[in-house]
């Protein structure tokens, strides 16, 4: 729950005067009641039978110590025996993170859902979505989120194939004109300010060369849908990474869609 409060705030602080004071106020009682020792203990983590970090903390203080141990290490001996613990010595809390960070050693990945299913797809104005297309296409990108639960700090990042180009904002009067063209065929319109408040939105979007992110505070649970157009000006066949969106604080929760590969035709 203090997690939750503490990446729930907006610039430093919650959403009016009364909340700040009520989330103080219970900050403070949990503070009172699992800080009340002063730190002084030796903690000391271990892979398996070998040390990788014994550290001192004596008094309060926001100083962190980190070992970096590289993937070969962890592939030594069977997961059974490389067991990662963590011991505490004295009294005090002890504080940790562990966090797995790799690349698969694979040309092509599979779609996967760690709390985040998402889907992508191409398709150009009035067409079915496919793989294929011409040289001078508007293609219009969406991007599905389906999200069993809300999620807050909610970061993306979606490339774009080599063979085509986003449109900027120097098009956007194109691209709004090719977003109402596909709203109205497909029976869908703008969400209203209300359905934005309640079901949330991606409030940052930064369209670069190669790719584009999109950033939310909160997601509601439920499906979620954006969109953006990119036009094809190279011909050739692209291999295409996957888009992965993750909580920004709780990267665990993850999610991927599949490699894909695109063709333009001249």
């Amino acid at each position: 729950m203090v997690r939750w409060l503490m990446t729930a705030r907006a610039s430093g602080r919650w959403g009016n005067t009364q909340e700040n004071a009520i989330v103080m106020q219970a900050l403070v009682s949990y503070y009172r009641k699992y800080e009340a020792q002063t730190p002084n203990f030796t903690a000391t983590v271990r892979l398996g039978t070998e040390d990788l970090v014994r550290a001192t903390f004596r008094g309060r203080s926001t100083e962190a110590t980190t070992k970096d141990v590289p993937m070969a290490m962890l592939t030594k001996e069977t997961a059974a025996t490389r067991a990662l613990t963590l011991r505490r010595e004295g009294d005090g809390t002890l504080f940790y993170a562990a966090r797995l960070t790799y690349a698969p050693d694979a040309a092509a990945l599979t779609a996967r859902d760690n709390g985040f299913r998402i889907e992508r797809k191409y398709a150009t104005v009035g067409d079915a979505a496919g793989t294929s297309f011409t040289a001078g296409d508007l293609v219009r990108v969406t991007l599905s989120f389906d999200l069993p639960k809300e999620r807050r700090y909610v970061a993306v990042t979606d490339p774009i194939p080599a063979g085509f180009e986003p449109v900027e904002s120097w098009f956007s009067t194109t691209a709004a004109d090719v977003a109402k063209q596909t709203e109205e065929q497909d029976g869908t319109d703008t969400p209203s300010w209300e359905d934005v408040w309640k079901r949330g939105t991606f409030d940052r979007i930064e369209r670069h060369d190669d790719r584009v992110l999109l950033f939310a505070t909160r997601l509601a649970d439920g499906h979620h849908e954006f969109s953006y157009v990119v036009r094809a000006t190279t011909a050739g066949s692209f291999v295409v990474a996957p888009a992965q969106v993750e909580e920004m604080y709780a990267p665990e929760i993850s999610g991927r869609t599949a490699t894909a590969t695109i063709e333009v035709k001249r």
